[in-house]
């Protein structure tokens, strides 16, 4: 076994992750996660709790790809070719009637084309004229054709029988609208999780309240709030106390019997008020305490009682941030039943300025994705980047991970980088 360059304390990141999802997953494996079924319109962001599939081919006809004229006509269309044109076919006001060879219909994007059909030809490489003595007009052929038919299949998007959504698997915008495209209503999901916040210091007060020297308007509680909103779930309870023992205590309790899982932010570090990490360990127990990280090296994780998973972040806004994108989200994710757990993008990408830092711990810097000239990826590292600056997170599109043994940086360096922008589609 190597050893590492440097001593350590706590446990590396993915070694964290990984022994926190297995304590999970055994947790989980005592209880099945209730589901409901909702309907399609409320989907958004939940997890589907079993396989749909597609009852019949979708869209279930031939539609036509292109305006023009569905011909009969068994072999390739010829240049100078023509066609009587007997009828139409447009969205939903499909023709009927059989067609015989040299006969057309006149077909929109989209519309069903009959089965004589095997091809139909763009308008713009027909030209039309009334037949002579007769209601009806005529199209010759003025161009040559590529091999393209121009007609979609029966089963062009899902075949009868096909998973249009698996298990496990989070519901987004494009999956709402293919669900819908297959006449589905209703679908089963995974009911969500409750999760209990507590937020403590004797120097927080409520934003809003004029503040004396020494204390800080609390800004935690909404900060993890939103984000975690953003990831898809929900804080169900907050709870701010000072730092007093016997109320934490209480506090923990309570959010311990609502919640399915309990956070708290600060009281976790080595301090003379920091009592989170023993309470944990008189009314549970804790796992682990301490990541190999900057910014986030004070974590523990653990349980209350003995299934409600604890996780206690560092009290410095950033560092809190880093922790529940590092290691709560794929928490949330085994917990509301995804069975591939969503992780940012990573790749690689030069930084635009020398950074010097003192090494020893590896280090997520908070980066702005940029594009140059040349139309080149580079990452702005902004000079903020002190764990208690929430403004150093406004604008952030990526962490650039540091290796532990690097102190000096120079600018054209390529680092690798997680990605986080919220999926829109």
């Amino acid at each position: 076994m190597t050893q590492e360059p440097f001593l350590r304390e706590g446990l590396k990141v993915e070694e964290a992750r990984k022994e926190i999802l297995k304590e999970i997953k055994n947790v989980l494996d005592d209880f099945t996660i209730p589901f409901v079924s909702i309907p399609l319109e409320d989907s958004l962001e939940k997890i589907s709790s079993t396989d749909i599939f597609v009852k019949q081919n979708i869209p279930g006809f031939r539609a036509s790809i292109m305006d023009g004229y569905a011909v009969s006509h068994s072999a390739k269309p010829q240049k100078g070719q023509y066609w009587k044109v007997v009828g139409d076919s447009s969205a939903g006001k499909p023709y009927t009637k059989n067609l015989s060879e040299g006969e057309a219909i006149a077909i929109s994007t989209g519309s069903l084309v009959p089965d004589e059909c095997s091809w139909v030809i763009p308008l713009e490489q027909i030209k039309t004229e009334m037949i002579k003595d007769s209601s009806f007009e005529k199209i010759h052929l003025i161009d040559d054709l590529t091999n393209s038919t121009w007609i979609r299949s029966v089963n062009d998007q899902l075949s009868e029988g096909d998973i249009v959504l698996a298990k496990g698997q989070k519901i987004t915008p494009s999956i709402i609208g293919l669900l819908a495209s297959c006449g589905i209503s209703y679908i089963s999901v995974f009911k969500s999780f409750k999760i209990g916040l507590l937020i403590s210091g004797d120097e927080l007060i409520k934003p809003g309240i004029d503040k004396s020297t020494g204390l800080i308007w609390e800004s935690n509680s909404f900060l993890i709030k939103s984000i975690i909103k953003n990831l898809g779930y929900d804080i169900n309870e907050i709870s701010i106390q000072a730092d007093d023992k016997f109320k934490l205590k209480n506090s923990l309790i309570e959010l311990a019997k609502n919640n399915q899982i309990v956070i708290s932010i600060g009281g976790i570090s080595v301090g003379k008020k920091d009592y989170i990490k023993n309470i944990i360990n008189e009314i549970g127990e804790i796992k682990f305490w301490k990541l190999f990280l900057k910014p986030g090296r004070p974590f523990a994780f653990g349980f209350i009682g003995q299934d409600i998973p604890f996780f206690g972040l560092p009290g410095n806004p950033v560092s809190a941030v880093v922790i529940c994108l590092q290691i709560l989200w794929p928490v949330f994710q085994v917990f509301s039943g995804v069975k591939n757990i969503e992780t940012p993008l990573r790749f690689k990408i030069r930084i635009n300025s020398d950074l010097k830092r003192r090494k020893g711990r590896p280090e997520l810097i908070r980066s702005k994705l940029k594009v140059d000239q040349q139309g080149e990826l580079y990452a702005d590292i902004p000079p903020a980047q002190s764990s208690s600056q929430i403004s150093s997170l406004i604008d952030s599109d990526l962490l650039i991970e540091i290796p532990p043994e690097k102190d000096l940086l120079k600018k054209g360096t390529y680092l690798w980088a997680q990605l986080f922008r919220k999926t829109i589609l």
